[in-house]
């Protein structure tokens, strides 16, 4: 099968301008737009700036995978400002089939279990204490209801989140399976790296007793690299 040709390069100046919507980023002096065909404004300087970057670094084609920062921030503004009632119940489902709180019982592998209990209890724990979110960990992967306080605690959490945060939380929790996960890396509570330690804690596991996968790791590190764009996205957010 071909690969899917690559738009030319149509534009050989990009600028960023500031205006009472925010940033824009003009290609030769026009306002680039979302590929929804909405205008394009960020909430600061150093977005514009940073995606001004992309566009620029561009060569005679146009490869939309070197634009992470593009593409993130036109979810924002397609999606997540049109879509926000569904994504919110999307992520609270998450929440009530959270990966933390589906765990190894102790008689199976009781040091899977300790581990298990160590780090995704500390979550768990913090779920609580920053958002009131009364979360009950299980043994096996058999779904269970989670407590009639945990939905209505978890909305309240997941609404707090600003647009532009909430792509780099959707992002974290969809590819973690944890939304406990997704906000506590908005918060800055963890980096990449220990949201992959702990999205991946019985993958890890089992590799220190079986050796590793190169699919698995193959896997892992596409997931990893998506992780610092989001990453980026929220530190850019905050300069």
């Amino acid at each position: 099968m071909d690969e899917k040709k690559l738009a030319k390069r149509f534009y050989k100046s990009v600028h960023v301008q500031e205006n009472t919507e925010g940033f824009e980023i003009l290609l030769d002096g026009r306002a680039l737009k979302s590929p929804a065909k909405a205008a394009l404004y960020v909430p600061n300087e150093a977005l514009a700036n940073a995606i001004r970057d992309e566009f620029d670094a561009q060569k005679e084609e146009i490869a939309p995978d070197t634009m992470p920062l593009f593409s993130l921030a036109a979810t924002a503004i397609d999606r997540v400002m049109t879509q926000r009632d569904s994504l919110n119940q999307e992520l609270v489902g998450y929440g009530q089939n959270d990966l933390i709180c589906y765990r190894c019982a102790p008689d199976e592998d009781p040091i899977l279990a300790e581990r298990e209990a160590e780090k995704w209890g500390a979550v768990q724990a913090w779920m609580a204490e920053q958002h009131n979110v009364p979360l009950r960990a299980f043994d096996g992967i058999m779904p269970q209801a989670q407590s009639d306080d945990v939905a209505p605690a978890l909305q309240k959490a997941i609404t707090a989140i600003d647009a532009w945060q909430f792509v780099s939380l959707y992002r974290a929790t969809t590819l973690s399976g944890s939304v406990s996960l997704g906000l506590a890396f908005v918060a800055g509570h963890i980096d990449v790296a220990q949201l992959m330690q702990l999205a991946f804690l019985d993958d890890y596991y089992q590799e220190e007793k079986w050796g590793a996968d190169e699919w698995a790791i193959e896997r892992r590190d596409h997931i990893q690299a998506e992780l610092q764009d989001a990453f980026t996205f929220l530190s850019l957010l905050s300069s």
